[in-house]
């Protein structure tokens, strides 16, 4: 049998610190602001500061991926127990047609997407 070979990855405080952190649900909840280690534990955490500076810890064990952004396996416990605020009411659609607008209102199912998006958050249906 063949020897598998595992590249190690290695990430500098300089390559984390001021990345974006995303939770699971596609939320940027901030940036990171420092990286702790817990020698007795031998844990790693990371702190994130929201847009408001509220400094959040979350653990390194929570962390899916580092890429260009830190997605999170989960949203922290912080965020759960937070309110959400209600998700913006939907537009009724004007027309019956199909034709794609270039304000981000879906012409199919009247959803509001962003206006720089091409498709449909919900339906999927081509905005330009």
């Amino acid at each position: 049998m063949g020897m598998v070979v595992v590249e190690k990855r290695f990430l500098t405080r300089d390559k984390i610190v001021g990345k974006q952190v995303v939770d699971s649900n596609g939320v940027t909840l901030g940036t990171i602001k420092e990286i702790s280690f817990d020698l007795a534990h031998k844990e790693m955490s990371i702190t994130l500061a929201d847009e408001k500076g509220k400094e959040t810890e979350i653990s390194g064990n929570n962390v899916a991926a580092v890429g260009d952004v830190v997605l999170l396996k989960a949203p922290p416990v912080e965020a759960l127990e937070a309110p959400r605020p209600p998700p913006p009411a939907k537009p009724t659609p004007t027309s019956t047609a199909k034709a794609p607008t270039s304000s981000g209102l879906c012409s199919n199912c009247g959803y509001q997407n962003e206006s720089d998006s091409r498709f449909c958050i919900k339906c999927g249906t081509k905005l330009r």
